[in-house]
């Protein structure tokens, strides 16, 4: 279900183009920004609505909302707000733009938790001038220190990569692989998403398809794919994101195929 809510958010973001864009809106990110360590929650109004993270910019008036792209992090950090549907992250990614909306690849993110809830016992400081030590100045415990240790550097930061309460599955797509002009063919899928599909090469292997993500080059290729024919080959260069098991390619460059062109790349 979630697979299918996602290629859902790939066709919907793709008519927004259509749509009055008079309408009042959060002025967009530019591409390519970088996001580091920002503080953020997930929030989804449906199950057919895309997963997004709001922001607090640093002047604390104004907020960018970006939706999730799919990948390891969104994945982790969907577990870890079933446990707490309250979660605050620290995220730091590169975002994209398509259409009227910023989309958020996370790189790296962490969750935020509040000091647990202790009874601190209290006691006098020592005298730095005494010259004896009394019995009752013995009674600096380890529970003093580390609160004296908590109210000096704030809230506790604690990863959420634990790979033993969150195993990950094998799958043979692989998080973070990197690809140069390779060969595909693009179809849609009935749902419409597009779809990268590998020809193999001389080794007669293939990767696994992917669904494209939304990006400018997305927007710039799929323009150009609805004039040309289905079966016309393109080459693509970008990022492998693996979610669930399932592939997702984030296009940062493409061109045509050419008669020069190798078939095996």
């Amino acid at each position: 279900m979630k697979l299918l809510a996602l290629i859902s958010l790939l066709i919907s973001t793709s008519l927004l183009h259509a749509q009055d864009a008079a309408k009042n809106r959060v002025p967009l990110l530019r591409e390519g920004t970088q996001i580091v360590e920002a503080e953020g929650q997930l929030s989804r109004k449906n199950a057919n609505d895309p997963i997004r993270i709001t922001i607090n910019r640093s002047s604390g008036t104004q907020q960018d909302s970006c939706i999730v792209l799919p990948n390891k992090r969104l994945a982790e950090m969907e577990l870890t707000n079933v446990e707490n549907p309250e979660s605050t992250f620290r995220v730091s990614g590169d975002v994209f733009v398509y259409g009227e909306h910023n989309y958020l690849l996370v790189r790296e993110a962490v969750v935020l938790a509040k000091h647990a809830e202790r009874n601190h016992p209290t006691s006098v400081p020592l005298d730095p001038t005494s010259e004896s030590l009394e019995v009752g100045d013995f009674d600096d415990s380890i529970s003093d220190i580390v609160k004296d240790l908590e109210d000096a550097t704030g809230s506790l930061v604690r990863s959420i990569r634990m790979a033993s309460d969150k195993p990950v599955a094998k799958s043979a797509v692989l998080e973070g692989l990197k690809i140069t002009s390779r060969r595909c063919h693009l179809v849609r899928n009935d749902a419409g998403a597009w779809i990268a599909v590998f020809v193999s090469d001389s080794t007669g292997l293939s990767d696994p398809p992917c669904t494209l993500l939304p990006s400018v080059a997305f927007g710039k290729l799929t323009l150009w794919m609805r004039t040309q024919n289905p079966s016309t080959p393109v080459l693509l260069s970008g990022e492998v994101c693996n979610y669930n098991g399932h592939g997702f390619l984030l296009v940062r460059s493409w061109r045509a195929v050419h008669e020069s062109d190798r078939l095996d790349r």
